[in-house]
């Protein structure tokens, strides 16, 4: 790996380091930040999305408390997906060896192959839509295979929809006082639950042949 590469990563790290190190006084100055500073906002926003380990839902509801539910759904589309972007452009430009051996060690090249080569498009959006599914694993293995940009992303972006609206719209409701994020919960939590069910069982289809 060349010496720009390396330099990259490290102020990577660094940064990911400052973050998770200081993640609940970021967490607290969004909230109390002046709208005049929205930009900023996105910025940690980007951030946040685009390093592993850290719960987006959670983000994404206190963008959604803060800017409400139109504003608070278009940061959180926009950021995430211009981070999943971010990452996936690293790991295929830069860090494709790195994230190989990430997804190696962790088994996640083979469950991706087995899911993602069958049905790209599909794959990759049913994928987004379910929380519980490791963003950085897709972003990663889109950059080290080399998946077309504008299938991973368009797909990444209409994946997003449904979450980062829901997670806008629970925080919007929590801030104000209204109990319909409770309502709103349930039903997305078996939506979700749903959608889920029907990945494993076409998962074990796939397994079976």
């Amino acid at each position: 790996m060349s010496y720009r590469k390396w330099a990259i990563m490290i102020v990577y790290l660094i940064i990911i380091a400052l973050v998770w190190w200081n993640r609940e006084y970021l967490m607290n100055w969004v909230t109390e930040v002046e709208d005049g500073s929205s930009l900023f906002v996105f910025i940690i926003l980007v951030i946040l999305a685009a390093i592993p380990g850290i719960p987006f839902g959670i983000v994404g509801s206190v963008i959604g408390a803060k800017y409400g539910l139109i504003w608070g759904s278009i940061m959180n589309i926009a950021g995430s997906s211009l981070a999943a972007a971010l990452v996936y452009t690293f790991t295929r430009y830069l860090f494709q060896s790195w994230g190989r051996e990430l997804l190696t060690k962790s088994g996640a090249i083979e469950r991706c192959n087995l899911f993602i080569n069958s049905h790209l498009f599909w794959s990759i959006l049913i994928a987004r839509m379910i929380p519980i599914f490791p963003a950085a694993v897709i972003n990663i293995y889109a950059g080290v295979f080399r998946i077309r940009f504008k299938t991973f992303f368009i797909a990444t972006l209409i994946g997003k929809l449904p979450v980062m609206i829901s997670f806008a719209y629970i925080g919007d409701n929590m801030i104000s006082g209204s109990q319909q994020w409770v309502t709103f919960l349930i039903i997305y939590l078996i939506f979700l639950l749903i959608v889920y069910m029907c990945y494993k069982w076409y998962m074990s289809r796939l397994t079976a042949r």
